[in-house]
């Protein structure tokens, strides 16, 4: 796939009515993105991933708590970090991250060189997928990378609503900056943390059908609540930013989950550290 392409031929490049809710809600939607049949693929690498059944290693796996402190007993993932990276007949995620209709979009606010960066698949079971609390990504990539605007993109593979806990939104907060988070009570999704001053009544739950994908800043309050329907709810979110940023910490450097490569260019601030294609899984992982 050629990634580098003029704005004349970005043939998903933003519209007007999307820039102007990008820069007032600081989120927008869009409908009919992936196909079922894509969405199935997708779908069904993660299952096997889930249930056991394609080698993948731990630490790209967020257990479900109520799994891991013994209160139910069922399969226990609830988020897999990274899919494409990994060589497990993964190419499909990162076909599916550099994908212009994801894409074309983000060059629009970011610029034509992107990196890819904390790309993940919610794995959401019927009546025990848990919710995250009210958070910006920006909290944590600050902690990461020395970047401005980063762009998230939540893909729905199955039809999102609030029974089965879809994503909530507070419009406008990314003009606030970054809030401290702090630390939650119990083990529930402990990677999380919650943002301090978020009200859920200033929050409008986002419902949308399978196949649409929201498009978010990274500063933008949003959680996810608890799954109590007979449904999934599946979600693959891939993050983007500009590929000029570096490296806040360069000492302390994850070399197991390095940004991807995504289109355009890459720069000295981290370009020895760029993953451009998919990594073997090792015996050690």
């Amino acid at each position: 796939m050629n990634t580098n392409t003029t704005s004349e031929e970005r043939k998903f490049r933003l519209t007007p009515e999307e820039r102007a809710s990008w820069d007032e809600n600081g989120y927008f939607v869009r409908y009919d993105v992936f196909t079922k049949e894509e969405n199935d693929i997708l779908a069904q690498i993660a299952d096997e991933i889930a249930l056991g059944k394609r080698t993948f290693p731990d630490y790209h796996i967020f257990e479900n708590a109520l799994v891991r402190d013994g209160k139910i007993e069922a399969q226990g993932v609830q988020a897999m970090h990274n899919i494409q990276y990994v060589s497990c007949n993964c190419q499909e995620f990162l076909a599916r991250t550099r994908d212009p209709r994801l894409t074309d979009p983000a060059v629009d606010i970011l610029g034509p060189d992107l990196l890819g960066l904390n790309n993940l698949y919610i794995w959401k079971p019927p009546k025990i997928g848990l919710g995250f609390p009210w958070h910006q990504d920006k909290w944590y990539f600050n902690r990461q990378y020395k970047t401005g605007t980063t762009v998230a993109t939540w893909s729905a593979i199955d039809d999102a609503d609030k029974e089965n806990g879809c994503l909530h939104v507070i419009p406008g907060s990314h003009k606030q900056g970054v809030r401290d988070h702090k630390e939650l009570e119990g083990s529930q999704q402990g990677e999380f943390k919650q943002a301090e001053g978020a009200r859920d009544e200033d929050g409008v739950a986002v419902e949308i059908p399978a196949g649409a994908v929201i498009w978010f800043n990274s500063q933008v309050l949003h959680k996810s609540t608890d799954n109590h329907s007979d449904r999934f709810r599946r979600a693959n979110i891939a993050h983007y930013m500009n590929a000029k940023g570096e490296w806040t910490r360069p000492e302390a450097i994850n070399k197991k989950r390095p940004p991807m490569w995504i289109r355009g260019k890459t720069y000295p601030g981290m370009g020895d550290e760029v993953q451009h294609d998919v990594i073997p899984i090792l015996e050690s992982d």
